[in-house]
Parts: C-alpha cells; sequence; structure tokens
C-alpha cells in the first residue's frame, strides 16, 4: 500500500478550514467547481472533473468539527475505489492551523499515483490561499 502525505500552515482559524473542507463553497474555492458534499457521517460527497465526465463518490467516514475531515473513495477511477482521504486541522496559534492531508491505501504507487501526489500538493497551496487570501480558483473547471 501506498499513501499521499502533505502538510502546510494556514494563517486561518480551525473553523474557517473546516469549512473550506466541508462546504460546497469551500470546496469550489479551491478544488473543483461540481460537487455535492455530505452533511452528515455516513451521506455521500460526489466530486465531477473533466467537463462531469468522470464522478468520485465519497462516503464521509467520520466528520469532526473543526478537527477533522475523514471520507472513503467508493465510486470513480478504478485507483482510487478502496482509498480514504483524511484531513487533520490543528490549531498552532491563536490564528494558525496546521493541516495533514493524507490520502492513503492506493494499490500501488505507480499509474495515477504520482500525478494525484503532485496534484495534491498544489491543492493544498490552493486551499491555503483560498483562505487566506480570498483567491477562490478551483483547480478543476468543468
Amino acid at each position: 500500500m501506498a499513501d499521499i502525505l502533505h502538510r502546510i500552515t494556514i494563517e486561518a482559524t480551525p473553523p474557517e478550514v473546516y469549512s473550506a473542507l466541508t462546504t460546497i463553497d469551500g470546496i469550489k474555492s479551491w478544488w473543483t467547481d461540481a460537487c455535492e458534499l455530505a452533511d452528515r457521517e455516513g451521506g455521500q460527497c460526489k466530486f465531477w472533473f473533466d467537463g462531469k465526465a468522470t464522478c468520485f463518490t465519497m462516503v464521509a467516514k467520520r466528520l469532526l468539527p473543526h478537527q477533522r475531515v475523514f471520507w472513503q473513495c467508493i465510486n470513480g477511477p478504478r485507483e482510487w475505489v478502496g482509498t480514504d482521504l483524511w484531513w487533520e486541522i490543528t490549531p498552532t496559534g491563536s490564528h494558525t492551523c496546521q493541516v495533514d492531508f493524507k490520502h492513503m491505501n492506493w494499490i500501488t504507487d505507480e499509474g495515477m499515483f504520482p500525478i494525484c501526489n503532485s496534484t495534491w500538493g498544489g491543492l493544498m497551496f490552493r486551499l491555503k490561499q483560498s483562505i487566506e487570501a480570498s483567491v477562490h480558483e478551483p483547480l478543476f473547471v468543468n
């Protein structure tokens, strides 16, 4: 199994970071402009790419407000199915957080893995920019 790991510091409060990860407006500001999000654990999140030709479906396994977001991919490209996406938000100051991101349980570190690793690194900086500078530019526009 292979895991993607990224860490970034964001000048924001835990609620601000959590909102960017768990609301439609939040996701649209840095990741994809086409999504549906679960509002409770066990609910499904959907993310569209490539002009809505590709859909990833995640189950919200754990949603701890202002602390953690944990999804499991149940539908999408074969290499993603069964992988887990995890964000941990840790306050490091009065208005600063460390965000640890893991995309875990890849079957191999070949195929889509290297591309996704690079993409997630870029996406973490887009997340930071969307929160700190209110720059709302999703990487994927359908």
